[in-house]
């Protein structure tokens, strides 16, 4: 296997939130380090299908479910035949924790791989800059024209992929879908019970109340859990952004308002939110089992009839209705796509998005083939390779029509029932670097929902971006922030059920700063200015 080894770096745990990263000042040029190949570099803008380089590289990457990664794939096949580049894999589990506890001893051990794939910023951010990785700044300036474009079009990329330090490490996988999790009810049920689409929190309070009350199930019984998640806490605090504040996701707890780094837990607003949310939970509106529910229990609430409401996927949604038809002989259920409710003061929001940088691909500072690799995944960014990375082999999973890519059926109808994404993956599909094409997730779904999903896209908020921090700053997050996580979500917990009076919100709020976040905050604004600059 080809590895080069590098310094052992011993990784301590680090808090992963990615809330908690940043950058720095504006990236310094650096020196290709590595001994390269006497090639130039192919002109065309197509320079990894030109490069015919026979070498074979090692990658460290994410495992699929639906897939191991093999050589004999035919999406790997294709790759190796176009640019003459061989690969041996190190595949990495699928789950988060097994993944990053594979990365970290990987790093540790100082035998990496040529390549590191990961959507753990934070994580990647402190290996670079510990020296495991190539700095990339003019390799990307000489050997990637396709990326250096995107780049130079679109700037906050290079913020995202600067470390703190000033330089780029990575190689982005950038995504096209901005809309993520979106609010769905049964329209069906709506109909049934004459309801309009809820606008107003008011109007969602009104809505669950008669899916509570008013049998829309049909079963005679007063069985209704109206709203439920899958996303544990987190689903239930989504109600929170009516109010103007984020923090129902562990990546959106900081937000920023006037140039000012805040957090959602210790904002006088948390405590309005929590007020509706403990009403909505102590009349039986929300899922008494919020906060153990997983993917499973929340599925069969909706496939049994027994929920018609939750916040989640534009794609899930599509498919809950299909599903709920499937599990019910007569059932005409579908779900719609409503905007965020209207707080109080007319706020109408979500933070709930799709960043544009979702994974980083680097390369071992001690590989031989720097410039190889880069000129590998530049390719993937150019109109051959986006193709290939977003729909894969011309006449064997897509054809072209009136100009345009379109899957064949071996891809989207899978006798088996499996999902273009899954069918993808078989053939030997990965996010590594390269750029997505929104096509690849408007051919999975309804023409309905695709305009739901474009709808949504008004009403989003920025969060925090992705920050980079130094070493004394996660020092900082290390010893704190875990501590006062499992407080809070301990006490929000307790404010929703009852357990804890919310005249107890202010004593709450100071525990928090007693504990250390207003040093957090300090840390986070910190690494936010320097992303600024």
């Amino acid at each position: 296997m080809v590895r080069k080894k590098v310094i052992a770096l011993v990784l301590t745990a680090a808090v992963s939130v990615s809330a908690l990263a940043g950058c720095g000042n504006s990236a310094s040029g650096s020196t290709p380090q590595a001994a390269e190949t006497t090639q130039a570099p192919a002109a065309s803008g197509e320079a990894g299908e030109e490069s015919k380089e026979n070498i074979t590289v090692s990658m460290f990457l994410q495992d699929s479910a639906d897939q191991a990664i093999s050589t004999d794939l035919p999406f790997i096949k294709e790759i190796t035949k176009r640019t003459g580049i061989r690969f041996e894999f190190v595949p990495a589990p699928n789950t988060e924790d097994q993944f990053r506890e594979k990365f970290n001893v990987t790093v540790a051990s100082g035998d990496i791989p040529d390549i590191m794939v990961s959507t753990y910023r934070d994580d990647m951010m402190k290996v670079a800059e510990q020296g495991a990785f190539a700095v990339l700044n003019d390799y990307i300036d000489e050997y990637a024209p396709n990326l250096k474009k995107i780049l130079d079009e679109n700037p906050d990329y290079i913020r995202d992929i600067r470390a703190s330090d000033g330089n780029i490490y990575f190689m982005p996988f950038i995504g096209a879908v901005r809309t993520f999790k979106v609010w769905m009810l049964r329209g069906d049920w709506l109909e049934k019970l004459g309801l309009d689409v809820p606008v107003t929190l008011d109007d969602w309070y009104t809505v669950l109340k008669a899916f509570k009350e008013q049998d829309p199930n049909g079963n005679g019984e007063a069985d209704e859990i109206p709203y439920t998640t899958r996303n544990t806490q987190a689903g239930v605090l989504a109600f929170m952004e009516a109010f103007g504040i984020s923090g129902f996701e562990a990546n959106e707890q900081f937000f920023i308002e006037d140039g000012k780094v805040k957090y959602a837990y210790t904002d006088p607003r948390c405590k309005q939110a929590l007020e509706f949310i403990n009403k909505l939970y102590s009349e039986g509106l929300i899922d008494p089992e919020y906060a153990t529910n997983d993917t499973n229990v929340w599925l069969s609430r909706l496939t049994n009839e027994v929920s018609g409401a939750c916040q989640d996927t534009t794609a899930r949604a599509y498919a809950l209705g299909t599903q709920v038809q499937a599990a019910n002989e007569g059932s005409d259920a579908y779900f719609t796509v409503v905007a965020p409710p209207q707080g109080p003061d007319g706020t109408r929001m979500t933070t709930s998005q799709m960043q544009p940088i979702r994974g980083f691909t680097a390369i071992s500072a001690d590989s031989p083939y720097i410039k190889e690799i880069v000129q590998l995944f530049d390719y993937f960014y150019s109109e051959k390779g986006n193709l290939l990375m977003n729909f894969g082999i011309e006449g064997e999973t897509y054809t072209m029509e009136n100009g345009k890519p379109v899957y064949m059926d071996v891809i989207a109808k899978d006798p088996q029932g499996r999902s273009i994404l899954s069918m993808l993956n078989i053939y030997g599909h990965r996010e590594w670097a390269y750029r997505q094409d929104i096509g690849y997730e408007d051919a999975m779904l309804d023409e309905t929902y695709v305009n739901y999903r474009n709808e949504m896209e008004q009403y989003i908020r920025p969060t925090i971006p992705a920050l980079s921090l130094t070493e004394d700053e996660r020092e900082v997050i290390n010893s704190t922030y875990t501590e006062i996580q499992t407080y809070k979500d301990e006490m929000i917990n307790k404010f929703i059920m009852g357990k804890e009076p919310l005249d107890n919100f202010d004593k709450f709020v100071q525990t928090l700063k007693d504990m250390g976040i207003d040093d957090v905050l300090a840390v986070e604004q910190a690494a936010y200015d320097r992303y600024m600059k």
